[in-house]
């Protein structure tokens, strides 16, 4: 029974070493700033073109009613 035991926590330290080395890797993959950049300004403009619906829908409220 011991080379079962043996068997096993050397699976388990095999598994460990492998776990560490994924998140090693995983830590390494930065989002390089300019795509951040774009990605910042696209959603900028997204929030200001709705806010501007939305300031427009409030000041014509007949446009947005429903055809009877």
């Amino acid at each position: 029974m011991a080379w079962l035991t043996a068997l096993i926590k050397a699976v388990l330290e095999w598994l460990s070493a492998e776990a560490r080395k994924d998140s090693k890797a995983s830590d390494g993959d930065a989002m390089p700033q300019p795509l951040k950049d774009r990605w910042r300004d696209r959603i900028n403009k997204q929030l200001e073109k709705q806010k501007k619906q939305n300031e427009d829908s409030s000041k014509n409220p007949d446009d947005n009613a429903p055809a009877a």
